[in-house]
């Protein structure tokens, strides 16, 4: 079986989406006035310099710090700014603080001056946009699934061979605990050790939609201005200031990354139709920009973080589906448990299902 040719973006959206716009109906037809929390915030860029601050201050702080000092810091608070930092992405990406286009690309490139990204929270933008939130739920069309191909291949090693799971557990931590472990080495090392334990193909042959890209012309500035950071980080503040900025950005985004992680298995589990998205109401999101507030930003995307409390205070009848664990605690399940999905096995098709055992054509 080969590989399909990208597919179109499909038309219509998923059930799990249309129940959201039904819930936005609800809340509009029983609280009008919630249609004027739909405005940008501005403000929200104030937010910037100080992130700017607090991640190279840091980074200063350790540059003199022996090598276990910068990853422990990396780890503990690296990590939370990274993913506070973020957070503004979701709303940037969204139109949130700017809408015109000059201002909101001056704003893009501040926050790439923090994340280094090299263009991918252009793609970050473009992914969220046109591919998770039209499709939650969607396996074939919401990027944010786990490839299904690659998540039964583990599963089935863990089957066979129930002992080994805490090794190959620890393996994969150790491998994400490394600066840049989780973004090179673990797509290229674990895979493989799945795939050749299980005998099962690691990657599903048939091509998803996950959203829309950018073009090069796009990226450019982004990856000119994460270089220009990178650079001057290291002529500014010497090499262990940026191996902190490196392994915070790798830990955020590997299976290390607690909250990150955690936000997404809490959020997302993907098991009600009625209520499809979780909310977590906890203080964390004094950090991460109301981000919690999942189920009514996906009801409501262009009411900024700001006013995303007033959605749930006003609307409670509609907005009222928490989350059934912290981020830790779902974090600590998904790795006790071997990785356990992201997202509800049973809300895939049987010919899905099928895929990683060639019997789809």
């Amino acid at each position: 079986m080969t590989m399909s040719a990208a597919p179109q973006r499909p038309k219509g959206i998923s059930p799990q989406s249309r129940r959201h716009n039904e819930m936005r109906k609800e809340a509009l037809a029983a609280h009008p006035e919630l249609a004027d929390l739909a405005k940008p915030q501005p403000l929200t860029v104030l937010a910037l310099p100080v992130l700017l601050v607090i991640h190279w201050g840091i980074a200063w702080l350790v540059s003199d710090q022996p090598i276990w000092v910068i990853g422990l810091t990396a780890f503990l608070i690296g990590q939370l700014v990274y993913h506070s930092a973020s957070s503004l992405i979701h709303e940037t990406c969204h139109k949130l603080i700017f809408r015109d286009a000059g201002p909101k690309l001056a704003f893009d490139l501040g926050l790439e001056f923090i994340l280094t990204s090299y263009g991918k929270q252009l793609t970050y933008q473009h992914q969220h946009v046109t591919s998770h939130h039209p499709f939650v739920g969607d396996y074939d069309n919401d990027y944010e699934h786990e490839d299904i191909c690659a998540l039964q291949a583990r599963q089935s090693v863990f089957r066979a061979h129930p002992t080994w799971q805490p090794f190959l557990t620890a393996l994969t931590l150790f491998i994400h605990a490394l600066p840049l472990g989780s973004v090179f080495l673990a797509g290229q090392i674990m895979p493989r050790v799945y795939r050749h334990l299980s005998g099962r193909p690691n990657r599903d042959p048939v091509a998803r939609f996950t959203g829309t890209s950018p073009t090069a012309t796009e990226a450019r500035p982004y990856i000119l201005v994460s270089l220009i950071s990178n650079l001057l980080m290291l002529a500014l503040l010497g090499p262990w200031a940026l191996l902190y900025h490196i392994w915070s950005l790798s830990l955020f985004l590997g299976k290390l990354g607690i909250t990150n992680l955690g936000q997404s298995l809490t959020e997302h589990p993907g098991t009600d139709l009625e209520n499809p998205t979780r909310s977590h109401y906890g203080p964390i999101n004094w950090l991460l920009f109301n981000t919690g507030y999942h189920n009514e930003h996906h009801s409501f995307p262009n009411v900024p973080w700001t006013r995303l409390p007033t959605l749930h205070r006003v609307a409670p009848e509609v907005f009222h589906a928490e989350a059934e664990q912290s981020y830790v605690g779902a974090w600590w399940d998904h790795v006790r448990g071997g990785f356990t999905p992201s997202r509800d096995l049973e809300m895939h098709k049987v010919d899905q299902l099928a895929r990683c055992e060639g019997k789809t054509q």
